[in-house]
This record gives structure tokens, C-alpha cells and sequence, in this order.
């Protein structure tokens, strides 16, 4: 007997006409992306990118499905950006050829991957440092394998990630990048997101400058091993600022800029739809790109019971949906008795949600029965995508053509 995963209906049916989820032809809940709005967000990060002269390498960790990848390099994307080597490997696997692992390579279980890569592939990768000990570790395992890799020098703040706390250490670091002829210095890196407190803004802004200048200091003494060195950085929520300040600076044409934002490809109503309405707020460059970022992915369920006046037990929960920056919105319902497709009357709000249960107060108003469906909207994209192996591709009225494959 073949697997009735999550979200699925009969593959025959898939590969004749698509499951058409209002004719439930599928198992719900089932989660989709709906693909006009997934090529709109690809196409206007990209024009944001090209239009301040900055490269693109938008971080996969948010929906881990290089069929998503592949589709943002068609885009324009320089690169795959990445936080882990089992990432890097799903990437590697599915043809994709520049990769920026986002994070320290440590261990020599992960060393010995990456030595496999660059030895038997033409992949080009790139990862962060930020100890002595580690660059040590590194040089010494790459030298006697004649290989050479590629590194940036994280930069960090207080109370943040990893990364330099203070531009003093950094000396230190180049200096052993030297030593060691099997490690490039090709650039810095940083990750603004964790900035926080009053003014984060300014934060932001004085940060970049400081990283920027850093990195102008070590390539006037010869530090980088490259002519173009790079400078990365941007989340999903500060990259208008990273973009600006960055474009903006005395020796903005020194270096390569690789922006590195992961959420915009399927965006959200949450703390990304917010994030982005900030961003327009501070940057006319941004408003004046056709078109604007769209939330892309939803997750259909039934309606499971209604146990008392005003309650709608709904057949969705932890299990299926992103729940930590804020519950899912109900946006549209659909009664299969009476094939009537509504956007909700008044105020539909989850109060509380379970493993494979969400709680749904709903007005008197609006009617509900057992067995009517309801699409939600999402906020975190990272945390719903992650619950799922597949999810379904929608090109048009809720028919699901094909199914991309996540592998978290």
C-alpha cells in the first residue's frame, strides 16, 4: 500500500488534472503556494538587488526545497545562502553551484564533506569564521589535502550571533588567515536581525559603517585574497537599510555586496508582511519596484466540529502551521454544500491551537457548518514549511498542479 502522506490526494489524479482542493481531491489540511505571487517575490527582490548594484544570495533555510532555489537563481540570484552542511548537501545534490554557508564550519565530520565537495564538484562555497582556533583547525585539515577555502570573517554585536564583538580582534584573524595558504580570505559577513532596543534603525545603519569600514581597513593592508572582496549581510526585516548604507559609503565600489534575505520569496500577513511595510515606509527605491511583495503560502482545513455557540474546532494545529510570531488568519471559507467560495464576515481569530487542533472564535454572523473549509494566511513562513514534505503549487482557482518537495 502506497503512503497517503500530508497533504496529498491519488497521484494519478495529480499527474491528469491537478487536485482541486475545492472538489476535496486532496487530504487536508494541505498547505500551497500559490505560484503567480512566489514569481512576483522572486522578481521584485531580485530588481531591489540589481538596482542598488548588489548581489543576491537569498538564504534557503526558509523553505529547504531547491526546486525553490532553482527558482531564484532563474531569477537572478547570484547564490544559495545556508546554515547547515546538511543543507549545503540537499543543495549540492540538486545541481546548485555557489553556496554561502551562513554559519561556522566546525567539526571534522563537516570538514570532511566539504573537502569531498571541492575536490570531486565545481562548487564555489564560502564560510564564516570568527575564532583563531577554528581558522587554525581549518587551514591545517584543507593544507593536507591541497585544497583551499574560502572564508568570511563574521562580524557580530553584542548580546547577538556569532561573529567579532570588537574590530580590535580582527588582526588576529587575518593574520591567520595568512598562515595558512589553504584559506582565502575572500571578505566579511554580518547579520543585523538581532538588533534591538531604542533607534534600531540608527543601530543598524552605524553597524554596517562600522563593517564596511573594517573591511576597508584590511584591504588597504592586502589582507583580502581577492581584487573584489565581499561584504554580506541583510535579513529579511533591515536589508533597505543594509542596501543604503552600504550603496551610500566612500568606498561602496571597492567590494562585492551579497545580499542574503530568505523570507520574501513567500512573505506572509504576519511580522514579515509588518517588516515589509517598514521597509517601503523608509525606502522610495523600494516603492518605485513594480509590483510589491505578496504572501504566498496558505494552509487550507476543515471545519472538525462545533461544540458550542461561537467556537470552531479546526482540523489544524502546531503540527501543520507556524505558531510563534502570531496565530494564522482565516482569510477565505468554502462550503462544499453549497460551492459557494467567501472571504470571511467580521472577525475569525484562533485563541488557541494544539498539536492537530486550533480553536477558532468566529462572530454569530458568519455561518459555519462541519466539513466547510477555511484557508489561512500565515505569519513566519520558516516554521510552516518546515512541517511539511511536500507542498502543493497553485497556479489558479485552488487546483493544485504539482507538488515541490521540502527537505528539513
Amino acid at each position: 500500500m502506497s503512503e497517503l502522506i500530508k497533504g496529498s490526494g491519488c497521484n494519478e489524479q495529480l499527474e491528469a488534472a491537478g487536485w482541486d482542493i475545492l472538489q476535496e481531491q486532496v487530504s487536508l489540511p494541505v498547505a500551497v503556494i500559490q505560484l503567480q505571487k512566489l514569481q512576483q517575490n522572486a522578481k521584485w527582490m531580485s530588481e531591489f538587488a540589481s538596482k542598488h548594484n548588489m548581489l543576491l544570495a537569498p538564504h534557503g533555510k526558509t523553505t529547504m526545497s531547491t526546486e525553490l532555489f532553482t527558482q531564484q537563481l532563474e531569477a537572478g540570484a547570484w547564490g544559495i545562502t545556508l546554515a547547515t552542511i546538511p543543507q549545503v548537501s540537499c543543495a549540492i545534490e540538486a545541481g546548485i553551484s555557489r553556496i554561502i554557508m551562513a554559519n561556522q564550519l566546525v567539526g571534522q565530520f563537516h570538514f570532511e564533506q566539504v573537502a569531498h565537495w571541492l575536490s570531486s564538484t565545481s562548487l564555489e562555497f564560502y564560510c564564516f569564521a570568527d575564532s583563531e582556533e577554528n581558522l587554525r583547525a581549518l587551514g591545517a585539515f584543507f593544507a593536507e589535502r591541497n585544497l583551499t577555502l574560502n572564508i568570511l570573517l563574521e562580524v557580530g554585536i553584542k548580546g547577538g550571533r556569532c561573529g567579532l564583538r570588537s574590530a580590535k580582534d580582527i588582526s588576529s584573524l587575518v593574520s591567520t588567515c595568512k598562515q595558512f595558504s589553504s584559506l582565502n580570505l575572500m571578505g566579511l559577513a554580518f547579520y543585523e536581525g538581532v538588533v534591538s532596543g531604542e533607534r534600531p534603525e540608527q543601530q543598524v545603519a552605524d553597524f554596517v559603517n562600522d563593517v564596511i569600514t573594517l573591511s576597508q581597513r584590511i584591504a588597504a593592508g592586502g589582507g583580502f585574497d581577492s581584487h573584489a572582496p565581499i561584504i554580506t549581510g541583510a535579513g529579511s526585516a533591515w536589508y533597505d537599510i543594509v542596501a543604503k548604507t552600504l550603496s551610500e559609503h566612500e568606498f561602496a565600489d571597492k567590494f562585492r555586496v551579497v545580499l542574503r534575505p530568505g523570507c520574501y520569496l513567500i512573505h506572509d500577513t504576519g511580522i514579515y508582511h509588518q517588516a515589509q511595510q517598514a521597509v517601503l515606509s523608509r525606502s522610495q527605491l523600494a516603492c518605485d519596484i513594480d509590483g510589491s511583495l505578496q504572501s504566498s503560502l496558505s494552509v487550507w482545513a476543515y471545519v472538525l466540529s462545533l461544540p458550542e455557540p461561537g467556537l470552531a474546532i479546526i482540523g489544524m494545529g502546531k503540527r501543520d502551521v507556524a505558531f510563534d510570531a502570531g496565530f494564522p488568519t482565516a482569510e477565505l471559507i468554502y462550503s462544499p454544500k453549497t460551492a459557494v467560495l467567501s472571504t470571511r464576515t467580521g472577525k475569525l481569530q484562533i485563541e488557541k491551537m494544539m498539536d492537530q487542533h486550533s480553536m477558532l472564535r468566529y462572530p454569530e454572523q458568519q455561518v459555519l457548518q462541519v466539513g466547510d473549509m477555511l484557508n489561512f494566511s500565515t505569519s513566519h513562513p520558516c516554521l510552516t514549511f518546515d512541517k511539511w514534505r511536500q507542498i502543493g503549487v497553485v497556479e489558479h482557482d485552488w487546483v493544485i498542479a504539482k507538488t515541490i518537495s521540502t527537505q528539513f
